[in-house]
């Protein structure tokens, strides 16, 4: 072999080397990655028993973090896409919490960029799109909410969150006033969950377990009038908390809250109060924005003219208040700006 072709040998060897080590590179480990990931599930499974105010900072900082390995070097590229949907998780997780806490621009924005993770990812992002489909619920905006929660349903696999997702556009349209479209995503949400073996998923904020199911299924009732599905909701939820079922706060306030409104479509003044009393106890750390802008529905069913007059009703609206006055109180809002 000739010196020059020898020579060609060597810098191809070379060349070699230098794209292998290219490859290799990385700012960081396959094990800060499974970290990274513990972390995530972690905050997600504490979601249900701890207080947003406390919980935002520690997602918000583990988000950062990612977000900082990102945008500070190379990493291989199955690491990049690991970190790119845990990153899409982490600000889904953001999103619902700012949502809790009545953050619903920020919460938007960071719902968007959860699925720019998402796609970039190549995952479904099926929770990045039901973070962003309950934040347009809460802003009012029902069509865009409902069409999210379809989108995400679309890609979604047979896990909780399809089931969660078909009954975010259920609960959409019925605001909207679409019954038609309520009542086939509501049949898709029984449909999923008959597939979907474990809708618990360890109570992560993620999860659907019956309970919720039966949340959502009363709020729909609700506003689509029917008072007796809704109390039938409520029974299933109150079953099977009493069969040992983790008693979430949050959820159980807003079981109590959708029952007595359903007393009052039936005109149950009495029934009504004996169901939302017990719940207006809640410590204040779990009167999320979902409890009290249920209560605030409540409030204006009492002010309706059949309740003019009476002193239980104008008491229970005065509770009302308090009780809203004193949720969340303490939380600086400055953390996620």
């Amino acid at each position: 072999m000739s010196q020059r072709s020898d020579s060609q040998l060597v810098t191809v060897t070379s060349d070699l080397s230098s794209l292998t080590a290219w490859v290799a590179e990385s700012n960081t480990t396959r094990d800060a990655i499974d970290q990274i990931a513990r972390g995530t599930e972690s905050l997600a499974k504490a979601h249900r028993n701890t207080p947003a105010k406390k919980l935002l900072p520690e997602v918000m900082r583990l988000q950062r973090q990612t977000q900082s390995i990102l945008q500070s070097g190379k990493q291989r590229l199955s690491e990049t896409r690991d970190l790119y949907k845990l990153h899409s998780d982490l600000l889904a997780h953001t999103c619902m919490l700012l949502g809790d806490l009545k953050q619903d621009q920020i919460a938007e924005q960071h719902g968007y960029a959860a699925t720019l993770m998402a796609n970039e990812a190549e995952a479904t992002g099926a929770i990045a799109w039901g973070a962003r489909a309950k934040t347009a619920r809460w802003q009012d905006k029902y069509v865009e909410s409902a069409d999210l929660a379809r989108q995400g349903y679309d890609r979604s696999p047979q896990e909780p969150i399809r089931v969660q997702l078909a009954w975010y556009e259920a609960n959409a349209a019925a605001l909207l006033g679409d019954h038609n479209r309520a009542n086939e995503a509501a049949q898709r949400a029984h449909e999923a969950a008959e597939f979907c073996l474990d809708t618990s998923s360890g109570l992560s904020v993620w999860s659907f377990p019956t309970e919720r199911q039966a949340l959502f299924a009363l709020s729909v009732a609700t506003i689509t009038g029917d008072a007796d599905g809704a109390l039938r909701a409520a029974a299933m939820a109150d079953a099977g908390w009493e069969s040992g079922d983790p008693q979430l706060p949050a959820t159980w306030a807003q079981i109590r809250v959708g029952a007595g409104i359903a007393h009052l479509m039936k005109g149950s003044l009495e029934a009504a109060i004996g169901e939302v009393t017990p719940m207006l106890d809640l410590d204040p750390q779990f009167r999320l924005s979902t409890v009290t802008r249920y209560l605030e529905k409540l409030y204006r069913r009492l002010g309706h003219q059949r309740f003019q007059g009476s002193p239980a009703a104008a008491q229970l609206r005065e509770d009302i208040q308090a009780f809203n006055s004193e949720a969340l109180k303490g939380y600086d809002d400055s953390e996620a700006q």
